[in-house]
């Protein structure tokens, strides 16, 4: 699939990234939680700087948050959306993504871990896909591995439960790229984005 760089950020983090460079991914046909809730709410609400570019994100009353950034194309923006999907396992926090496409929705779901710094600044790991592979290849995980030139995709169909309850695993930190974090740093708060002119009087 071709995606952005910056979107793939947060998820790759989030930055809406995912949507210009073709890459090898982990994907999920079900987001890592059935029933949203919106955690860190508080804490993922706001514009984030990713790379050079910025991604508003925002819950929506099911629980499911939206992402949304700008893209040059065609001497036009483009405005790209994300659904992001936030889970709590027993040991660390992940976020699940799909972006839309062409007013559609990708049957598909990127995933993260991610954990918030002292600072508020939100850091992600991508999923590591030679781990992901081998356990796709060894049983350990249900999936398929697809394979191109230069990229390939872990396509894991394991129930939710199942690879959340797997990833958990104290055991399993090779799952993810922990040498490889990309950091967003929240450059807006929603109470100052909303602040009037008049309450700061």
């Amino acid at each position: 699939m071709k995606t952005n760089l910056t979107l793939h950020a947060m998820t790759g983090a989030i930055a809406l990234a995912l949507f210009v460079i073709g890459c090898s991914s982990v994907t999920i046909e079900q987001p890592l939680s059935t029933h949203p809730t919106p955690v860190d709410k508080d804490q993922f609400e706001g514009t984030w700087l990713v790379e050079k570019s910025a991604i508003e994100v925002k819950f929506a009353s099911n629980g499911v948050a939206r992402i949304a950034g700008t893209e040059w194309k065609d001497d036009h923006f483009r405005l790209v959306q994300g659904e992001m999907i936030v889970t709590e396992g027993k040991e660390n926090k992940y976020i699940s993504i799909r972006f839309g496409e062409d007013g559609d929705w990708t049957n598909r779901y990127f995933f993260l871990r991610y954990t918030f710094t002292d600072r508020g600044d939100l850091v992600v790991w991508m999923p590591n896909t030679d781990a992901f592979e081998k356990a796709v290849e060894t049983n350990a995980l249900q999936g398929v591995v697809t394979k191109q030139r230069d990229s390939k995709n872990i396509n894991v169909t394991n129930t939710p439960a199942t690879l959340l309850d797997f990833m958990d695993d104290p055991e399993r930190r090779d799952l993810f790229e922990y040498r490889k974090p990309i950091v967003l740093r929240r450059i807006v708060a929603p109470e100052k984005a909303e602040q009037s002119p008049e309450r700061d009087k």
